[in-house]
């Protein structure tokens, strides 16, 4: 094919941001600070992510204290960085932003309201966070239950208060948290459902270092204050149900070797968290696939590098997309914040050796918790009965089926089943996919192939675009078509 005539088109800014969590924030600042034009796109209305969320709001509201207080300093934190953030000239922040599309080559597809467009950049920072680990279970998607991400967000930006007989099931310091944080509310949950062992943490001690010690400590604080309040606790449990007609009405498990049925009203699940990968799914960049964390992760450099996927792509040239925060590796606020300046410093080409030490000192905890709390509930496969794909209604049994007439790829059960074509576009069936696949024929764990949108687009803002690059929009692909089981192939 001929090189076609077109222009490069201009960038927009000297840095894109995608994401203004704690990662995307602190990136910002430290770019701006130093002179650099930078777009902030988020999809939130407020900067903050997920763990500073509606923070703002809550300060300025005279009536918001019991919250804050039950929230602890945890949440409080975020407030000297925001206010850096809304107060460093030189960012131009653009809140209710999804972005729809991402390449290599700093091209950003972006959607707001009824319009959407590209921007470019030569360099983008990936700060999207994660994504709490999917946990396919008998009744996970009756009314009534929720991931321990979702209470907490109707608690900070709803400033709602969970009633009822409430049940938290799963591992991980986000289960002890948020009991913290509605025993501060006033609300007793009537079980901690742990699928953790007392064994997991003896194995963790061997990854405990000293500079995990105060993560360890705040976590030891919460789990004896929650003794004390007499909320009762249950180590090891499996087999997880959620029962209910309209909605969860009891919830099922097995402790000890004994079958335990109690009334729920409320069913918070939670399985430890894992990288937002679809975006850079869709950017062609390479993911590592993380048996014990059983998901996908982003694999880059230190300072946030990303590498392309061997082979063809919609672009060339060098890959201007660093990876930050919780959107490469899990680590919390501090972490994010760390890691998002050590960015910054990489693409200001400044000496990084102060803030990469400043990163592994908030990294220390990872390994620790990482062995304490292994995946409880994603750990089984989920029984024939279970839905796996909850955006098409299908279960683990029609995937298995397809499996065993002889699918062997994520790409062509995807095409027979239409799992993973919803409005999720896989983020919440492809690690359960990928698991049941393996384990029925050791294929190896190949995610979905990406295409924009990873998010809803209306035709309307489709048909209107601003910005496009004409020579993109020449590209016609269909290598990737699935083919069908057995001998019928779709030309």
């Amino acid at each position: 094919m001929n090189a076609l005539s077109f222009g490069t088109p201009a960038a927009d800014a000297d840095v894109i941001v995608i994401g203004a969590g704690p990662a995307g924030v602190s990136a910002a600042i430290d770019l701006a600070a130093a002179g650099r034009r930078v777009i902030v796109l988020d999809m939130q209305p407020a900067p903050g992510g997920q763990i500073f969320r509606a923070l703002e709001a809550n300060f300025a509201d005279p009536e918001t204290g019991a919250l804050l207080a039950a929230l602890g300093p945890a949440y409080s934190a975020g407030k000297a960085l925001i206010q850096a953030f809304r107060a460093t000239p030189g960012i131009d922040y653009r809140p209710e932003t999804t972005v729809w599309d991402l390449r290599a080559d700093g091209t950003v597809g972006w959607l707001r309201g009824g319009a959407a467009g590209y921007l470019r950049a030569p360099h983008v920072v990936l700060a999207s966070g994660a994504m709490e680990r999917p946990v396919p279970f008998p009744g996970w998607t009756l009314p009534g239950v929720m991931t321990a991400g979702a209470v907490q967000t109707l608690m900070k930006a709803g400033r709602l208060r969970p009633e009822g007989r409430i049940v938290l099931a799963g591992t991980g310091p986000l289960i002890f948290l948020l009991a913290e944080q509605l025993r501060r509310l006033g609300v007793k949950p009537a079980l901690i459902a742990r699928t953790d062992r007392l064994r997991d943490k003896i194995a963790a001690l061997a990854q405990l270092r000293p500079a995990a010690l105060p993560a360890v400590v705040k976590g030891l604080d919460w789990l004896a204050r929650l003794r004390l309040a007499g909320i009762p606790m249950r180590t090891g449990i499996t087999e997880l149900t959620a029962k209910g007609a309209e909605r969860v009405e009891a919830v099922s498990m097995t402790v000890s070797g004994q079958p335990v049925e109690l009334p729920c009203d409320l069913l918070v699940v939670h399985d430890g968290i894992v990288p937002s990968v679809d975006l850079a799914h869709c950017a062609g960049l390479a993911l590592e696939w993380r048996d014990t964390e059983a998901s996908w992760r982003p694999r880059t450099s230190p300072d946030g590098q990303a590498e392309r996927v061997p082979g063809p792509s919609l672009t060339a040239g060098p890959c201007r997309i660093r990876i930050s925060g919780d959107a490469r590796r899990i680590g919390g606020a501090e972490a994010a914040i760390a890691h998002g300046r050590h960015v910054a410093a990489a693409i200001l080409g400044a000496a990084a050796s102060d803030t990469a030490a400043v990163v592994r000192q908030a990294m220390a905890a990872r390994g620790f918790i990482d062995a304490a709390f292994p995946p409880g509930l994603a750990k089984p496969l989920p029984a024939d009965a279970t839905t796996v794909c909850r955006c098409e209604e299908i279960t683990a049994g029609t995937l298995r089926e397809q499996i065993r007439a002889g699918a062997r790829e994520m790409n062509q059960i995807r095409g027979i089943t239409r799992c993973g074509m919803g409005p999720c576009q896989g983020r919440n069936c492809a690690v359960t996919l990928a698991r049941i696949l393996g384990a029925e024929c050791s294929a190896p764990p190949v995610p979905f192939h990406a295409r924009p949108p990873v998010r809803p687009l209306p035709l309307g803002a489709l048909a209107g675009l601003t910005g496009l690059d004409p020579e993109l929009a020449q590209v016609v692909s269909l290598e990737d078509k699935p083919v069908a089981a057995g001998d019928d192939t779709h030309e």
